[in-house]
């Protein structure tokens, strides 16, 4: 993980301190699960203790626990498998799965990325046997045989109570076996390679490697009606199936790329060429307002028949986050200001719902002239993201409105999680409210993710390692004393804390506060009521102590 743009802490305006009144409505017809809070402006906070940053950390708590220690084995199916492996979703009442099919390479991916940002923030160390239950299971049961044309990648798909993925991919007939989407090997091959660096453990290493050369040999240069990849493939013989020439989601592929290249692992020559390839792509093809392909963010959803005419938020909103992600957004995008900007608007403009007290609801995919799926409210995994995407911008630009978007889409997001953890897609008049992506995986990085960027949103008065450039593989929290361990060297952090340190060491050595982190030292950041934003730039240790 490379280091994360920021800006000078001045562009950021502190949360004030908000005066909440609970209300005696819901927000919307489908959040029934707690009233509205509301502060002295009338404009939505989270459910859960505003006034202290809570809302959040309360999410995260229950969303993460339910996984860890409140998901059953599978009954239904007989399978003695947790139900996350054999099934997308749940019954709300029996906790056994619903629906017909499974989409186990994206929903682990995003795990990975949640685990990222929560174990640091945490120290919940349950959640890592639960991820890792995820990944081994996914190489054992959902790998492509080493003699296929796309060999030795993951599956997107399985049916639902199938022990071994492969089947059930939209468009094919559910018994077929051998399908693939390309960006989900981008996906997972990613959560295999921050897994590695997360625990050193070299077979992670090796199926992220095995998942990047794949895609850089099938590499191709693309066009208006070509992705650098086809969308879904037959992964027996490589030919494209359903049409599905253009779509996925490519960012991702980008972000494995990356991430080899930095490390030196692997062929870095053609993951450099499949890289460059890929992103001129995108700025060619759909960030580029004279193409015909301009906004024309197509296939990701492995339950839905691909249709060339149905765009998504999840494309725009990931590219959002590759570009924010970099050292330098500049560096790719001389432009990225604008690209950005014009993203989070489009999918504001043509998926927002609401608003809902001044926030604003994102739903997920249609086609011209429809209203789109899922829900009237949005969805939380969309709204968390496009928030979460909202923050990171306003950390890099010093955006205004994108500041209050987060806060706002952020706080409306919560209110899809109920007080036991159960926390819902779309709404509770949706026919299959409860998904593994949408209430789980794909819903609980994000509010890591804005926090990160945004730290005065974290919760008043703790402690919490909210973001680091590198993948964080140890952290303890004591009574004003922080350690952890990060896999590079040189890196950096972000903290909120209680108290004002006194002495930092990274390795043997001191750090100094200093007024910015071009080179290794700390800043700090006084808040109200005591608390301090911490940053800190370490070059040669992975150690840290902070008391």
């Amino acid at each position: 993980m490379k280091p994360i743009c920021r800006i000078s802490s001045t562009l950021i305006a502190l949360l004030p301190a908000c005066l909440v009144a609970q209300t005696n409505v819901e927000v919307n017809a489908e959040l029934r699960w707690h009233n509205t809070v509301v502060d002295r402006q009338q404009k939505l906070v989270a459910w859960y203790q505003a006034e202290k940053n809570l809302g959040y950390d309360r999410v995260l708590r229950l969303g993460w626990d339910f996984i860890e220690h409140k998901v059953p084995v599978d009954t239904k199916f007989k399978t003695g498998l947790k139900v996350y492996l054999v099934d997308s979703t749940y019954d709300g009442e029996t906790l056994q799965g619903k629906n017909f099919n499974h989409n186990p390479a994206m929903v682990y991916a995003t795990f990975v990325d949640g685990l990222m940002g929560w174990y640091p923030y945490s120290a919940d160390k349950d959640a890592i046997a639960s991820v890792r239950g995820m990944l081994d299971y996914h190489l054992t049961h959902g790998t492509t045989p080493h003699n296929w044309e796309w060999a030795d990648v993951p599956f997107a798909t399985s049916l639902a109570g199938d022990t071994n993925y492969g089947r059930c991919l939209a468009g094919m007939p559910r018994s077929f076996y051998g399908g693939i989407e390309s960006d989900k090997i981008g996906e997972l091959g990613m959560g295999y390679l921050l897994f590695y660096e997360f625990t050193g453990e070299r077979k992670y290493l090796n199926a992220a490697l095995r998942c990047a050369d794949t895609l850089a040999r099938h590499v191709r240069k693309g066009d208006e009606d070509h992705t650098p990849w086809p969308f879904r493939i037959d992964a027996r013989n490589g030919e494209t199936l359903g049409d599905a020439e253009l779509g996925g989601d490519v960012a991702s592929c980008l972000r494995l790329f990356d991430e080899l290249i930095r490390l030196n692992q692997g062929n870095i020559a053609a993951y450099r060429t499949a890289r460059d390839m890929a992103w001129q792509w995108e700025l060619d093809y759909p960030l580029n307002s004279k193409s015909k392909a301009f906004n024309h963010w197509s296939g990701f959803f492995e339950d839905v028949p691909f249709k060339t005419n149905s765009v998504n938020q999840y494309l725009p909103t990931m590219v959002c986050f590759y570009i924010l992600s970099r050292p330098d957004p500049a560096a790719i995008d001389p432009d990225w200001q604008t690209h950005v900007r014009q993203m989070l608007d489009w999918v504001k403009g043509r998926f927002g719902r609401g608003p809902f007290f001044d926030a604003w609801g994102i739903d997920e995919q249609g086609q011209p002239g429809k209203t789109g799926c899922c829900s009237p409210s949005g969805l939380g995994s969309h709204t968390s993201r496009w928030a979460a995407v909202n923050a990171m911008f306003a950390e890099c630009s010093g955006d205004a409105r994108s500041r209050e978007d987060a806060y706002r889409s952020l706080n409306y997001a919560t209110y899809f999680c109920g007080d036991a953890g159960k926390i819902s897609c779309c709404g509770a008049n949706y026919r299959n409210p409860y998904w593994f992506s949408d209430g789980y995986s794909d819903y609980l990085r994000h509010f890591n993710w804005g926090m990160g960027a945004l730290p005065e949103l974290a919760p008043v008065g703790q402690n919490h390692l909210l973001r680091s450039s590198s993948v964080v593989r140890e952290v303890s929290y004591e009574t004003k004393r922080i350690r952890y361990r990060t896999f590079d060297s040189d890196s950096t952090e972000v903290l909120r804390v209680n108290f004002e340190p006194t002495r930092i060491t990274a390795g043997w050595s001191k750090l100094a506060r200093c007024s910015d982190l071009k080179h290794s030292g700390y800043t700090l950041q006084p808040l109200d009521g005591g608390d301090f934003i911490l940053r800190i730039r370490h070059q040669h240790a992975k150690k840290l102590t902070i008391e």
